[in-house]
């Protein structure tokens, strides 16, 4: 674990290695006698955002799977929407606010960092993306099936260590 953050009435986010949690429980999370647990992958993050209201606000991690509520610059949010029952936000005392700044430098660089490290990359992307330098012509034909031989390489060795369980 790399962080864990409290939000309002027990709420958490919990930063892993490659992946984050938001985790809720109780009746203000919809959840009269149970808990929720949202996992977004940090390549997954398309943005985040910070709400406030008068007295609370709330951390709301966009990903495909959470593209967050309406954008509209009014007072109020659209009816129904409500940050301690969202998966993807974690609601927060407002006067706490700043001290949640380190948590979102922090997802930031996870997504930064996922996002841009080749080998957290699925090979279909990796070859995505080496079909693209190629078609930009930043690599000739050699350098193009040699890398492309590399990420095949390496990924059958993967699978292989894989399925022998080591």
């Amino acid at each position: 674990m790399r962080l864990c953050v409290r939000g309002a009435l027990g709420h958490a986010l919990v930063l892993l290695d490659d992946r984050m949690l938001i985790l809720k429980c109780g009746l203000s999370a919809g959840m009269p006698f149970g808990a929720t647990i949202a996992t977004i992958g940090y390549r997954d993050v398309t943005g985040t955002q910070v709400g406030r209201r008068l007295l609370s606000g709330w951390i709301e991690i966009h990903s495909p799977s959470f593209q967050g509520g309406d954008r509209t610059r009014t007072l109020r949010q659209p009816a129904g929407y409500d940050p301690f029952r969202q998966p993807n936000c974690l609601p927060m005392r407002r006067r706490h606010a700043a001290a949640y700044h380190d948590a979102l430098s922090e997802i930031s660089r996870l997504v930064v960092e996922a996002k841009l490290d080749p080998e957290r990359l699925p090979v279909l992307d990796q070859l995505e993306r080496l079909a693209m330098l190629r078609r930009r012509g930043e690599l000739d034909a050699q350098e193009f099936e040699l890398a492309k031989a590399r990420i095949l390489h390496d990924a059958s060795a993967s699978l292989a260590r894989t399925a022998t369980g080591s």
